[in-house]
């Protein structure tokens, strides 16, 4: 599951970068502001993760084609065409699909008994949250507007 996170925050990071490049009205100014920042934090967390399993004898994606395997965010070229407030959108959604992964890996890694693991999963959550929850707030969205919900599945 911590393969799947890892590859998350590999392309998300990738697809900030892109939507800082490319958003254009208040998107732009607000990426420009917080973009780099959750770059940094993300890159940050990739390589805490990467070492933390490595020292642990688990395996991680270190190729192109697991990253491509193991992330379950889109990739569309065409995004970086969209109006700024959809691009910046995406990215939130990107990391309410990171919510998913993240939240089935603590509860795993507790059930291992793996203590280290499941708290460095709840921090990132938590981090997590606080930038859907400020994202949202900009985009003039209610918090879980356009998001997963668990009861969306049962049709």
């Amino acid at each position: 599951m911590t393969g799947h996170i890892i590859a998350n925050l590999l392309i998300h990071s990738l697809k900030i970068s892109q939507a800082k490049m490319f958003a254009k009205g208040p998107a732009a100014l607000f990426l420009s502001k917080i973009g780099d920042k959750w770059i940094s934090h993300e890159q940050a967390e990739f390589t805490h993760f990467n070492q933390l399993l490595v020292n642990n004898g688990e395996s991680i994606p270190t190729t192109i084609d697991q990253f491509k395997q193991f992330t379950m965010l889109e990739e569309d070229g065409s995004t970086k065409y969209q109006p700024g407030d959809t691009q910046l959108f995406t990215l939130v959604k990107d990391f309410d699909t990171q919510t998913l992964f993240i939240t089935k890996a603590i509860s795993l890694a507790q059930k291992e008994n793996w203590q280290e693991l499941a708290v460095n999963l709840t921090t990132l959550l938590a981090w997590i949250k606080e930038q859907i929850a400020l994202t949202q707030r900009f985009l003039g969205h209610d918090l879980r507007a356009g998001l997963y919900n668990e009861e969306d599945d049962d049709f």
